[in-house]
């Protein structure tokens, strides 16, 4: 499998992981069959849609080629239809985003350097490839975006530290390993942040006292 194939393969990937997820966040908030298909949609094409239009990358990716589009349909339908009948673990949902965040942030840094963008850019357009799509499906859903969870849990972070990975030893390691390792740091770095409770450090002002995660929602309510 050349390179272009592998990345291809991974796209197709991606966007069947990322419609699962937008499928499944569907959960308990009364949509039909047709809901669940644009929420997967917006969900799994949202995040490169935003970064070709940033970087002028015309026509849409998804508009060349309607089997991403296609990949996402079916996937949300096949979710759809599979959830009926089969109990999934509320966690499923975190797992496959984070796939669906790795796949991405590294297949948007892939095309941002192959554009020709600075470091920095590749780096940021790989950061709204991966957040972007989940953004919208959270805000879709009335949730709080996983990116800017209450809590510091590392998510964006995750996406930054596999780009800057991936630009970091680009040339210096086989294209296609480039991309798996630094695919592997993102989906495992998010991994820890879910089931290890790794987190970032918070904003505190000096002689104030942060409240706890149930204080806070109290407040809130």
């Amino acid at each position: 499998m050349d390179y272009e194939t592998f990345i291809y393969f991974a796209e197709i990937v991606g966007i069947a992981v990322f419609a699962v997820t937008g499928a499944l966040a569907a959960q308990g908030k009364r949509l039909d069959i047709l809901g669940v298909v644009v929420l997967a949609i917006v969900t799994s094409l949202g995040g490169g849609t935003i970064r070709d239009i940033t970087l002028d990358a015309h026509p849409i990716g998804w508009i060349v080629d309607t089997s991403y589009l296609w990949t996402a349909i079916v996937s949300a339908v096949g979710a759809f239809i599979l959830c009926r009948y089969v109990a999934y673990p509320r966690r499923a949902l975190l797992v496959l985003d984070a796939m669906g965040l790795a796949l991405f942030a590294i297949l948007g840094a892939q095309k941002a350097m192959a554009m020709g963008q600075s470091d920095v850019v590749v780096v940021m357009m790989a950061m709204i490839t991966g957040t972007a799509g989940g953004m919208i499906r959270d805000i879709l859903t009335r949730e709080i975006p996983l990116i800017l969870h209450r809590g510091g849990e590392i998510y964006a972070t995750c996406a930054i530290a596999g780009a800057i990975f991936f630009v970091s030893f680009e040339g210096l390691i086989e294209d296609r390993l480039l991309a798996m390792i630094s695919m592997g740091l993102i989906f495992a770095t998010r991994m820890a942040a879910v089931f290890a409770d790794l987190r970032l450090p918070e904003f505190i002002v000096a002689g104030h006292r942060l409240e706890s995660d149930k204080t806070a929602r109290d407040m809130e309510k």
